[in-house]
């Protein structure tokens, strides 16, 4: 052997997961909790009240149901609710998102849902101020 094959590290195989840890592959260790837990109800509280118009009427609640599940219900006004749940539904999933990334550190399950709004028949008519019946509102 050589003074040049004697000072460099010996190689390690790529192809099989190169790690001297037992079991191989490219899986990385969960990190332990450390600090303090993740408040899912305010951070979704702290998105809707950005999404929305009136922040004032945000109101957001978290219930355990065992089993490491937990459940958020978000109550907005009439008119932030198509603000909060986007375009096809994309800023609603892109919350649902944001906590299940948050919660997998936890191993929890979170489930963000929208309250049932109060409708009245009102805002039942579709656009362009047709009714049922052919009626034409002004």
């Amino acid at each position: 052997m050589s003074d040049v094959q004697r000072s460099r590290p010996p190689r390690r195989d790529f192809r099989r997961g190169g790690s001297n840890r037992s079991g191989g592959g490219f899986r990385r260790e969960r990190p332990t909790s450390n600090g303090p837990g993740i408040d899912y109800r305010a951070l979704v509280e702290y998105v809707a009240k950005s999404l929305a118009e009136k922040p004032d009427e945000v109101s957001v609640e978290a219930f355990e149901r065992g089993g490491g599940t937990v459940a958020i219900k978000v109550k907005l006004a009439d008119e932030d609710i198509g603000r909060f749940i986007g375009k096809a539904g994309r800023n609603i999933e892109a919350i649902r998102t944001l906590v299940r990334v948050a919660s997998l550190r936890d191993r929890k399950r979170v489930f963000v849902d929208l309250a049932t709004p109060s409708l009245s028949a009102t805002n039942f008519a579709p656009r362009g101020g047709r009714r049922s019946g052919g009626e034409v509102t002004a």
